[in-house]
Formats: C-alpha cells, structure tokens, sequence
C-alpha cells in the first residue's frame, strides 16, 4: 500500500469505527519533503488517495488542505518523532470530558496506556492561532490531546500507532460511560 493509500484507509477507518462522521475529522502523515493530509471537505466514506493534499512543513499549508492543517504542521515541526497525526470526535470521550477537569480512564488498559489525561479548553474564536501550540504543547507530554468539546488528536511514529491511541481512548471512554450506568 502506498502512503498516500495508507492515509486514505485509516482516515476511513476512523469513520467506520464511529470517531467521525461522514465529513469530519482529518489526518495526515509525514514525507519526505512535508507532509500529505486531507483535504478540507473531505468525506471519509469516499475519499481517494489521490485527493490527499501534500504540504511542505515551512511555508502556509497548500489550498485546499484541511482547515486543521497548520497543527498538523505545527506538531511535525516541533516534536520531530511524530510521523502521523489523526485527528476524530470521539463522541463518548468529548461528551465525559464537557464538564471540565482531566479524563481518567477506569479500565485495565486505559489506565496502563493513558493514566490521566489532560483536556485541552478549546478557543474557537482564535482556533487556528492558539490551537496548534496548545494542542503540541499536550501531545509533547501525552499520546493523544483531549480539546474540550471538540475531539481528539493522536500523533505517533505511524498512522496504526496514532490509530491506536484513538481507539484505544473511545474505548476506555465507552467503558466509563457503561460504569457510570450501574
């Protein structure tokens, strides 16, 4: 599978899987001179790889790229191990995290992979001027950066890994949500 392949199969998984709908959410990797993302508007159940839009990491994003794609760039250009980002709305993890305070996960595996997790307050009157630094900022420290009332974004060495750290997140969020039921 080429890259550009790989990209439009797991931004579709995210989509299969419940963690966006038809046209949200986004996801990029890295290449060798930048990095490909997705394009603003895209719709998950249809998308092609050969829609994926290529950006360099030290000039303004291509047009046509996802809206979210200067925190994808902010993210590569600062924490240089990071080779995927994906980007879903993970709805059980933003419906527990609405109230405020951290997300901490009650199951076995949640817990060993995530521990507490930070949410991020999102300012969506300056959304592209102060999330890409906050969003960063939580994933320097954290697999996945929880924004409050909005979603979840996963950056990792490969797009299976950010994958993961996506599923893995709704997963112990669902889990907490039945407990809460009992």
């Amino acid at each position: 599978m080429s890259e550009k392949e790989q990209l439009a199969f797991y931004y579709r998984l995210l989509r299969q899987h419940g963690l966006n709908d038809s046209h949200s959410g986004n996801g990029s990797m890295r290449i060798k001179n930048g990095y490909l993302v997705t394009k603003t508007g895209a719709c998950a159940d249809t998308i092609e790889a050969n829609e994926l839009i290529e950006c360099t990491l030290n000039q303004t994003p291509t047009a046509g790229a996802s809206l979210d794609a200067s925190i994808h760039q902010r993210i590569y250009q600062q924490l240089g191990d990071r080779h995927a980002v994906l980007h879903a709305h993970n709805p059980y993890t933003i419906a527990l995290t609405l109230k405020g305070g951290n997300f901490s996960p009650v199951d076995f595996e949640g817990q060993h992979y995530f521990s507490n997790l930070k949410v991020i307050e999102c300012d969506a009157k300056q959304y592209l001027d102060v999330m890409p630094e906050r969003i960063t900022d939580s994933l320097a420290k954290q697999p996945v950066a929880i924004v409050r009332s909005h979603g979840v974004y996963a950056a990792a060495h490969n797009l299976d890994l950010a994958y993961k750290w996506l599923s893995s997140l709704e997963q112990s969020a669902k889990i907490k949500w039945l407990a809460h039921q009992i």
